[in-house]
């Protein structure tokens, strides 16, 4: 077995890009930089199977690399691999973790608190990834798991710009909802938290603003892992159709540098025509969920069968 048998599981491709997750595009910009001839991309549904029960993770033959810090290691080792990447240092690890955790914030909220968002965006776009009845809960339950970090955040309750819709129906006397005037109060509250986490993004925007400078890398004349890092996330901020826009007119607007340096790795790094694909795997309740549906076809077909030469 050689090098076509390394596989990076990544959550499905979104918007253009090949994953909506961080740390699956991370992964992926790190392996194009890298090897990008020398491994496919598995689109998975099923987290379970990695030894963390998180995506993404790598596999070749029979080892499994959980952890972007194992994927990095023992990428590096792989013979003929020429890279200007190494492990990076103590500073460089510090400012990749509060990029994993502070973009990864600013990124989480777009997808997943933001009510517009979540319902006209996120859902139906994960929901088409699944298959039924899985499509009908299994987004719920992501979403769902980022409610935690997001609270902790202060980051979870924040009010979406859209009105409720009148065409709505209440589910116990199927009367249209009548929309309430919010009042004053309800309208400055909404101003507050919006201008709140407006804040709390710049201020960590401007951080990475003034880290990069006027160079085209973090590190000078070459990418590092903290330069695919931050462009991961910047890339799910600035890359998707939001219907609210909440945080991209602030980076398009306060922070250019950082926009280009998001589209140069993106160009460097994420060449779609270039990324392999293998077929996707399926979790041991997908082959569960494809046996029921057989068998109840199945059932059906004898039916109708027993129906036509019993009816005669």
């Amino acid at each position: 077995m050689g090098d076509s048998d390394i596989k990076l599981h990544i959550w499905p491709r979104s918007w253009n890009l090949p994953s909506w997750d961080p740390a699956c595009l991370t992964a992926v910009m790190f392996l194009q930089l890298t090897i990008p001839d020398r491994f496919s991309v598995v689109e998975d549904l099923n987290p379970d199977a990695s030894v963390t029960g998180q995506l993404p993770f790598l596999q070749h033959n029979d080892e499994i690399f959980s952890s972007l810090h194992s994927m990095i290691k023992y990428v590096l080792s792989l013979p003929g691999v020429k890279s200007t990447f190494s492990q990076p240092s103590g500073a460089e690890t510090a400012w990749i973790t509060h990029a994993e955790s502070a973009l990864g914030d600013l990124v989480a909220n777009m997808l997943w608190a933001l009510e517009a968002n979540w319902s006209e965006l996120t859902h139906p776009t994960l929901a088409k990834t699944f298959p039924i009845p899985q499509r009908y809960y299994s987004p719920h339950r992501i979403r769902a798991t980022y409610k935690a970090r997001l609270e902790a955040a202060d980051l979870w309750s924040l009010p979406g710009v859209e009105q409720e819709d009148a065409k709505k129906t209440n589910f116990r006397n199927l009367k249209p909802r009548k929309i309430e005037d919010p009042g004053p109060q309800h309208i400055f509250a909404k101003v507050f938290e919006r201008e709140k986490v407006l804040e709390k993004a710049r201020t960590i925007l401007e951080l990475f603003n003034r880290l990069l400078g006027n160079k085209a890398y973090f590190g000078g004349d070459s990418p590092t892992l903290l330069d695919i890092t931050v462009a991961a996330h910047l890339l799910l901020l600035l890359v998707p159709p939001f219907p609210d826009p909440l945080l991209q007119g602030l980076i398009n607007t306060s922070f250019p540098s950082l926009v280009i340096h998001a589209d140069r790795m993106r160009k460097d790094a994420l060449n779609m025509s270039n990324l392999r694909k293998s077929m996707r795997t399926s979790s041991f309740e997908d082959v569960w969920l494809q046996r029921l549906r057989f068998g109840f076809f199945g059932v059906a077909l004898g039916g109708i069968a027993a129906y036509t030469i019993y009816s005669k």
